[in-house]
């Protein structure tokens, strides 16, 4: 733990605030100026950073829009989708008995229109030839579904979710 002295704990934290809150707005550049009433800037309120900016773009042409982005309750409810309808097309195949229980992970890159845009990729065969079957119902699934018919909501947010990794449970899907 550090320890300073009260001075210089004091400076810390006036430098603290003066980053925090503008450092103008605490020392002034020059006094006069900033006291002067007949100085329409100073009376001025300050404007916020995007008000600013939104002032410097040229007249004719509007500010651009930051790109749409999912809120985290979207992401898992397309997420929820996702896997509800991919669990829909698979039919898993009976696992061995004896077998470590197989979760297998299918990285998918889609189009817009939910079609994939390329092929399907395991990303951990198995290395149990007891297992193969298993990874191959998990690919036939993705076949099955393709093209995945997204719903309307999501369609504005490809870029969130144009590569996707899957996670196929057989566990998930036995309930």
């Amino acid at each position: 733990m550090l320890i300073f002295s009260k001075p210089v704990a004091g400076l810390m934290l006036v430098a603290a605030a003066a980053s925090a809150y503008g450092y103008e707005r605490l020392w002034p550049h020059n006094r006069s100026w900033s006291q002067d009433p007949t100085n329409a800037a100073s009376s001025e309120a300050p404007r916020p950073p995007a008000a600013v900016l939104a002032s410097a773009a040229p007249s004719g042409s509007p500010a651009p829009e930051p790109p749409a982005r999912m809120t985290p309750a979207q992401q898992a409810a397309f997420e929820a989708w996702l896997i509800k309808t991919y669990l829909g097309c698979w039919k898993p195949a009976p696992q061995p008995a004896d077998a470590d229980l197989y979760v297998a992970q299918v990285r998918l890159a889609f189009n817009a229109d939910g079609s994939l845009s390329k092929p399907a990729k395991l990303v951990n065969p198995p290395s149990d030839p007891a297992l193969k079957p298993q990874a191959k119902s998990v690919m036939a699934a993705v076949q099955n579904c393709n093209p995945l018919p997204v719903p309307a909501q999501y369609l504005p947010f490809y870029e969130q979710w144009k590569t996707k990794t899957i996670h196929f449970n057989p566990q998930v899907a036995a309930r």
